[in-house]
């Protein structure tokens, strides 16, 4: 007897290390969701031995996690939970049924009241971690059940039940389907999870990589442009003498073409302002008897005695404006002397421009932005965040304890654990970094109302499952409990069949009999199975014939396309040459379509070329016409057996009404019209049998109308073979 303890008490503390070991690395999966798998260690050991060796192993393996997350609460509820799965398999109930009521009855509510006292967790939070905690512990606890079952020498450590009832087939049956479906489920479920939440990270990073991308673009572009701007004003202004009068009316010019600047000034040699814009300003200041000097500042230093152009980190200004400003200073020189500076010129950018760039991403995205100079001042911050010009950008990234595929940082609640914004940063040729966040929050929620349906249908799964999987385990106990009655009895029966002898219990013969009837139905299945096959085939290769048809057109305009023109032409020329009939060709271009796609956008582009085809239909409807969308805005009108005498009318007639059409594009865009210049030929059918030939001809005429002005038609008649023709031309 102390021999067998012995051994208990060894397998439960290796059980218990094996426990241990595996709580110090629970698996990561979103955030500071975490899934537990060493405390299946003492669910094994609350089967084989019951709830104290249970308790035992659980204080081992629980210190692993204790040691993790540094949470007391871990010594209370698991240990608890093993006492309890140890008396359940005392009193002959599965631990996977067990689990599950302890968690809803005794696990969910204790940690409901630890987090309430305990934590500082939102309570918005807590339905979603209580249930996750509660999901997990009968994820190992089904993990553990199925290892006892899988392991056969652990049937020699088996608990003796008081009054003990051997358990039925059908009960046991259940319980394995319950118990191997529940775990295929969840995992399934968790992977599944864990898939979508990698993938959606992955596109959150790049939407918010290609939106700082996209936004410091627009920063260097603002910045480039106003440098540009200075630099070519100094330049001009150090070309020639200049009064002051005329340099105060350059400086005016140039404010109103670059708005961007709030204030422009001139300063000379001492630092002293001699014109400015907006003018005003410089007048108060001279109304004041202030002579305002900028000879301490930066950008005078950096442009007047380095002698380069200068953008500086954001200030306060002084004087001549009070605003938070970065200024762009650049040197004037003499006009015969290009290394003596005799002042500077400096323009200070609006910062509120950067709003209207953060607005235009606002309308398609909820993300901030927060641009800072290399000395980490806030330039310009989006407004929600609070954060003031000239402050000191300050963040924090403690994310350790969260699992996720992306950058996050802190800005209002810096010792928080739960990061507030993803971000991406892209720093600006001039040393300023520009931080693109996306709010936290957001994802988290999606991810636990995804982790929460997930759950959801998986309990009704499992509840589905449980009560099917026992009626069928009913239909198969219930025919194999008969058959072991017959096989306990002598039969008498004489049935005599192929397989069958006399002492075989009628319900085996019975099971025969119908293998051998379904045999024959399976038969008559599979004759009506060729059956469908070959309707299914005859489908199918009706169903291509369709398909082939449809290669044929159009799927914008529904015309059809330059394939089927050049299949049916030989067809239409074959015919025309034997009945000595003309063929009429013409290659319509629409004009300036490029500028509608620009102007109006792609949509109205398609609703033109929609347009178009419709007039084509409606004008050239006749049986042997085509009509042909020969490319992006190109048609051909193949039009046989015409009268030679009218189809040049027809095709003004059609080139003014498609000029007098007014297409009017989706949305408030205002209506436009279009017009097509076209190249037109006709022929007896003997000119050529190819294709190709007449479109030349016709492409000529359609180069000679685009050059005589557009929307013209140059229509010719052609009197000779393809070859006569070139060499005449």
């Amino acid at each position: 007897m102390d021999n067998i303890n012995q051994k208990k008490f060894l397998i439960a503390s290796i059980l218990g290390l094996v426990g241990f070991i595996i709580n110090l690395y629970p698996l990561p999966l979103f955030a500071n969701i975490q899934l537990i798998l060493g405390n299946a260690s003492y669910v094994i050991c609350a089967i084989l031995f019951g709830p104290w060796y249970a308790l035992y192993t659980a204080m081992i393996s629980v210190s692993g996690l204790f040691m993790e997350w540094d949470s007391w609460h871990v010594y209370l509820l698991f240990p608890i939970e093993a006492v309890c799965l140890g008396l359940a398999r005392r009193k002959d109930i599965y631990s996977l049924y067990a689990s599950i009521i302890f968690w809803i009855v005794i696990g969910m509510p204790l940690f409901y009241l630890y987090a309430i006292f305990n934590t500082n967790l939102p309570s918005s939070h807590l339905p979603f971690i209580i249930l996750k905690q509660g999901i997990n512990g009968v994820f190992y606890a089904g993990i553990g059940s199925l290892l006892v079952i899988l392991t056969p020498s652990f049937g020699h450590f088996q608990p003796k039940a008081k009054h003990k009832q051997r358990r039925t087939f059908n009960a046991q049956l259940t319980y394995a389907f319950t118990l191997v479906i529940s775990l295929a489920l969840l995992l399934a479920a968790l992977l599944f999870n864990n898939q979508f939440i990698n993938r959606y990270q992955s596109l959150l990073s790049d939407n918010i990589k290609e939106s700082a991308q996209q936004l410091g673009t627009l920063a260097q572009a603002y910045i480039d442009t106003h440098v540009q701007a200075l630099n070519n004003a100094a330049s001009g202004l150090s070309l020639s003498e200049t009064t002051l009068a005329q340099q105060q009316l350059s400086l005016s010019k140039l404010h109103q073409m670059y708005p961007g600047f709030i204030t422009m000034l001139i300063a000379n040699e001492q630092g002293h302002i001699k014109a400015a814009s907006p003018v005003s300003r410089l007048q108060d200041l001279t109304d004041n008897d202030t002579n305002l000097s900028v000879i301490d500042r930066d950008y005078f230093i950096e442009s007047f005695v380095n002698q380069r152009n200068f953008i500086s980190p954001v200030f306060l200004g002084r004087g001549f404006g009070n605003d938070p400003i970065v200024a762009i200073s650049a040197p004037l020189y003499a006009p015969h002397n290009a290394y003596h500076p005799i002042g500077i010129i400096e323009g200070s950018l609006d910062l509120n421009k950067f709003r209207e760039i953060d607005k235009t991403n606002k309308k398609f995205k909820n993300q901030s932005m927060v641009l800072v100079d290399r000395s980490n001042r806030v330039i310009f911050a989006s407004p929600e965040l609070s954060i003031n010009p000239l402050s000191a950008f300050s963040y924090s990234q403690n994310n350790a304890n969260y699992t996720s595929l992306l950058p996050m940082l802190n800005i209002i609640d810096k010792d928080n654990m739960a990061p507030e914004y993803v971000f991406a940063s892209f720093e600006l040729e001039n040393k300023w970094t520009l931080y693109v966040l996306n709010p936290f929050r957001p994802l988290v929620l999606l991810v636990e109302n995804m982790y929460l349906a997930t759950f959801a249908i998986l309990v009704i799964s499992l509840l589905i499952t449980f009560f099917i999987t026992r009626v069928i385990s009913a239909r198969l106990t219930l025919p194999l409990e008969r058959i072991a009655n017959r096989f306990s009895t002598s039969n008498e029966n004489d049935n005599h069949d192929y397989g069958i002898d006399d002492e075989s219990p009628k319900e085996v013969y019975s099971l025969y009999m119908r293998l051998k009837q379904s045999k024959s139905l399976l038969i008559g299945y599979q004759l009506a199975l060729e059956e469908k096959v070959a309707l299914r085939t005859y489908e199918l290769e009706q169903a291509n014939i369709k398909l082939k048809t449809l290669a044929e057109k159009d799927s914008l305009t529904g015309l059809y396309n330059r394939r089927y023109a050049e299949d049916k032409f030989s067809i239409i020329q074959d015919n025309c040459q034997r009945s000595d009939e003309v063929i009429a060709i013409a290659l319509l271009d629409l004009d300036r379509f490029k500028h509608i796609n620009d102007t109006y956008g792609h949509l109205s582009g398609d609703l033109t070329l929609k347009t178009v085809a419709k007039l084509l239909n409606d004008d050239f409807k006749r049986d042997g016409d085509i009509i042909v969308r020969f490319g992006g805005e190109e048609f051909l009108i193949i039009m046989p057996l015409c009268n030679a005498l009218k189809i040049e009318s027809h095709l003004e007639h059609f080139k003014q009404k498609l000029a007098d059409t007014i297409i009017a594009p989706p949305g408030n865009t205002a209506p436009f019209n279009v017009t097509t210049s076209i190249g037109a030929v006709i022929a007896n059918g003997t000119y050529s049998d190819s294709l190709e030939d007449w479109i030349k001809q016709a492409d000529i005429n359609l180069y000679s109308a685009k050059n005589g002005g557009r929307n013209k038609l140059v229509f010719t008649t052609l009197s000779e073979t393809p070859a006569e023709n070139d060499v005449n031309q």
